[in-house]
């Protein structure tokens, strides 16, 4: 135990055992050896699934801890690694991840701060340094060391009577099985020595998080949802204690809950009844984005899909005869011809309609210059901005108008989006985006549920069709910010190609309308004007 002693200046320090103490219990089979050493020398208050993430890394060889957001998984995976190196001696803790940001953010900075936190009470050995990420001791056979090598098999090779063996956000593509095989390939004896990989639910069976998680792997699987958070089981007055801050909130699940779904918050009993896999009242369809982030789940088959809009919006909006009088051209979309598709020309007007001003099948870009540039195609204002979608052999094209267009903007699928930013200044889902097309379709679900209409039978056809592919999802990008952002992916448009059996041209002309509309600098309007 634990006492508390008074020094000079009236400061009160904590004494706590020596690492000794928590070493004899780890030798003698004590499962609560690391749990109890966390609380001592960092002074974290553990909730029951983190304890069983603990116990199980006592108990067993491998753990996978698999986890929604907002449970502690992050924070008591860098709190083991510290009790680790306190106590285990000598002992070589090693993490890795996809790339070295993501490692970083999830691990590495967790680390930095707790250590540098029980450095300011109790004190932990060993100097935390950023250039590689480690901790360094006064014994170089005893560390800690976080790496992402380009070549898995880079990881072999250091071995220690204690390892552990940490990966980290294992879902992730960039995490392979050669990772896997590698980071095993650390472990001298499972006696002494222990793996622990974390990552949130994959997104399908072919993840090799997926495999090392199975019922038939050698892993002991710790599935943790974020109604097992700390701060919901003490505002269900399941435990007491004060909340902790950075974990799920019932009003955090409640958020959730409201944003994903178009029902009543049900209240956390409920949501949690229907969340549970095992249990007699689960759901099999919610939101995609519900099992994943909250349940810790992957998503069934039958879940629904975060999606830019619905089938029903796009066919609301398809009105036969729509005016443009009176109206301004305040957003136009160009997508040119690829070999066997169609250059378009839409564009989006003042009062909300939107129009095909133009079609041309084929590549016969000098006939489609003189028109794209022509006063009625552009509403009698070239001066609104216009997006073009051009590369290849049709980067001509865009660039003959550039010359003629004072506010054109050339529109890449996989460029960086223009409205990319923070909940503050990001007017769609307060979100960032990966890409402009992501970006686009974001926008043209917006409009969708405003006041937009729009005339033409094949763009309907092109609408419904994105409407039933078209899937949002979400990843960190460790691009975007100092430690990585999460962002809105989209699936890829050769799934409404399939669909359809041609190319969503008419669909992507009026998207970037939108976007030239809503998301460009000189665009100037965010809502319909009349």
């Amino acid at each position: 135990m634990s006492t508390k002693s008074q020094q000079p200046g009236d400061r009160e320090v904590v004494e706590v055992p020596p690492p000794s103490h928590f070493a004899e219990r780890a030798d003698a089979g004590d499962e609560t050896w690391l749990e109890d050493a966390i609380q001592a020398y960092l002074g974290l208050r553990l909730g029951p699934k983190q304890r069983e993430i603990c116990r199980s890394v006592v108990n067993n060889e491998r753990t996978a801890v698999i986890g929604a957001n907002g449970t502690g998984k992050t924070y008591i995976t860098a709190a083991i690694v510290l009790a680790w190196q306190t106590v285990r001696y000598p002992a070589i803790s090693f993490g890795t991840s996809g790339t070295g940001k993501k490692l970083y953010r999830t691990l590495c900075r967790p680390i930095d701060k707790l250590h540098e936190q029980a450095n300011g009470g109790a004190g932990l050995p060993g100097t935390f340094k950023q250039q590689p990420p480690r901790i360094d001791y006064d014994d170089p056979e005893h560390y800690f060391e976080a790496a992402t090598p380009s070549d898995a098999g880079e990881l072999e090779g250091a071995h220690s009577a204690y390892t552990l063996a940490i990966i980290e956000e294992a879902d992730k593509e960039d995490v392979t099985a050669e990772t896997i095989d590698a980071m095993r390939s650390l472990i001298p004896d499972y006696e002494t020595s222990r793996m622990l990989a974390v990552g949130n639910p994959p997104e399908d069976e072919l993840n090799v998080f997926d495999e090392i998680t199975d019922e038939a792997s050698a892993w002991n699987v710790v599935r943790v949802s974020s109604f097992d958070s700390f701060n919901v089981r003490v505002e269900t007055g399941e435990l007491e204690g004060e909340t902790i801050d950075g974990m799920a909130t019932v009003s955090a699940l409640r958020e959730d809950w409201l944003d994903y779904h178009e029902e009543d918050w049900p209240g956390v009993a409920q949501a949690e009844a229907w969340t549970d896999p095992d249990g007699a009242e689960f759901r099999e369809d919610l939101d995609a984005r519900w099992y994943r982030r909250r349940g810790g789940l992957m998503p069934p088959d039958t879940a629904s899909t975060f999606r830019p809009y619905d089938a029903d919006t796009a066919k609301s909006a398809y009105q036969p005869s729509v005016s443009v009088q009176r109206a301004k051209p305040v957003g136009s979309g160009i997508d040119v011809a690829r070999a066997g598709d169609r250059t378009v020309l839409t564009t989006l007007w003042s009062n909300g309609a939107l129009t095909v001003r133009y079609q041309a099948t084929g590549t016969d870009y000098p006939t489609q210059e003189t028109e794209l540039v022509a006063d009625r195609r552009l509403g009698g204002d070239n001066t609104h901005p216009v997006a073009v979608d051009a590369v290849g052999e049709g980067s001509g094209l865009a660039d003959y108008l550039d010359d003629r267009l004072p506010n054109l903007y050339r529109f890449g699928s996989d460029k960086k989006p223009l409205t990319d930013g923070t909940d503050d200044d990001n007017p769609f889902g307060l979100v960032n985006y990966k890409s402009q097309r992501a970006e686009a379709l974001a926008a043209l679900g917006n409009a969708l549920d405003s006041r937009f209409a729009y005339d033409d039978g094949d763009l309907r056809e092109e609408l419904v069709a994105g409407a039933r592919t078209i899937k949002f999802d979400t990843q960190t990008l460790d691009s975007r910010g100092e430690h990585g952002a999460e962002v809105v992916t989209v699936n890829s448009k050769d799934d409404v190609k399939d669909r359809l059996d041609r190319s969503p041209d008419l669909l992507d002309a009026a998207m970037m309308a939108v976007w030239a509309r809503d998301c460009t600098p000189s665009s100037g309007v965010l809502a319909f004007q009349l």
